[in-house]
């Protein structure tokens, strides 16, 4: 597996970066560090620009420190693109920069983690089981990713269903009519007691107050996520890692290429793209990273969403 983690140097003293090398290596053995060419990319056309470039922890636990190594042509625009800020295009460029390169070690699998996250423990040896199941089931052509973390605010009671929840709704109130209609005709003891004023009651007030109960606690907390692997081919959220099959990679290469100078981010690019092509896509629960970064790297603007970007589940583990 080719980890890579394309950071940028934040614009306050805290670099996430070490934090999420340090978690992705942390309690590895000897067998799975040898099995792992983790590569970090520091994405300025002037490395010394980042503050780890100097330091020699850095050296010692990367297989590469990966740098630009670009036609003139590539490089005078990456520079323009760090002048004006364009922080969208540049980061389409440099995912597809990373992910070429990753390809080009040979890993079976591309492994895609931002600089602001911790991951769990025991995280390398699920992912691998995950990967290997998910390969039994499905061609490495025919799905994109699985999904190493994700956000529970997208995975609420959504709009796009709301004609489901009405038909559960309409049949809870069926079933619960019929029971007590049923209940009534059988049990002449019962007649008195389920009396049609209590009948309405039950069905129109009492059914109707319990479901809007179960709306407001949430989905989250109604219907978790099982522990496992699902498939998560809608709400989605967002970029802080991937793992892809080999066989995908160079097709999102080529796509991230045509969409540099496209208004997308890179979680959009994908999830698009995936539906365009009818990929499918997975994750797996519990999340294996956490999103810890409050100081956007996209600069002022960014930071009130770095900070709401977060898995509470996450937090169990």
């Amino acid at each position: 597996m080719c980890i890579g983690v394309a950071t940028v140097a934040r614009s306050s003293a805290q670099q996430y970066v070490r934090g999420t090398i340090g978690s992705l290596l942390h309690g590895l053995h000897e067998e799975e560090r040898r099995s792992i060419y983790l590569m970090p990319f520091i994405a300025h056309t002037k490395p010394k620009d980042h503050p780890i470039y100097h330091e020699p922890w850095l050296a010692v636990v990367s297989n590469r420190i990966l740098e630009y190594d670009v036609s003139d042509e590539d490089r005078s625009r990456l520079e323009q693109f760090e002048e004006g800020h364009h922080f969208r295009n540049k980061s389409m460029y440099d995912y597809g920069y990373l992910l070429q390169k990753c390809h080009e070690t040979g890993a079976s699998w591309i492994t895609m983690v931002e600089d602001d996250v911790l991951a769990r423990a025991g995280w390398y040896t699920e992912a691998r089981h995950a990967l290997e199941r998910t390969r039994l089931k499905e061609s490495d052509t025919q799905w994109l990713y699985l999904r190493m973390f994700y956000t529970e605010g997208l995975l609420g009671w959504n709009s796009e269903e709301w004609v489901r929840y009405l038909g559960w709704s309409l049949v809870s109130f069926l079933v619960l009519l019929a029971v007590l209609v049923g209940v009534r005709i059988k049990s002449p003891r019962l007649q008195r007691s389920l009396s049609n004023l209590n009948v309405i009651v039950l069905c129109f007030i009492a059914l109707p107050a319990f479901i809007v109960l179960y709306f407001m606690a949430g989905r989250i907390s109604m219907q978790p996520m099982a522990p496992g692997i699902h498939k998560m081919d809608r709400f989605g959220c967002c970029s802080q890692g991937f793992i892809f099959p080999r066989a995908i990679v160079p097709r999102l290469i080529d796509r991230t290429r045509k969409a540099m100078h496209e208004d997308y981010y890179i979680d959009m690019l994908l999830e698009r793209w995936a539906d365009a092509e009818n990929l499918k896509r997975y994750v797996l629960v519990p999340s294996m990273l956490q999103h810890v970064g409050a100081k956007s790297s996209k600069g002022w603007g960014y930071d009130q969403s770095a900070r709401t970007t977060w898995n509470f589940g996450f937090e169990d583990h």
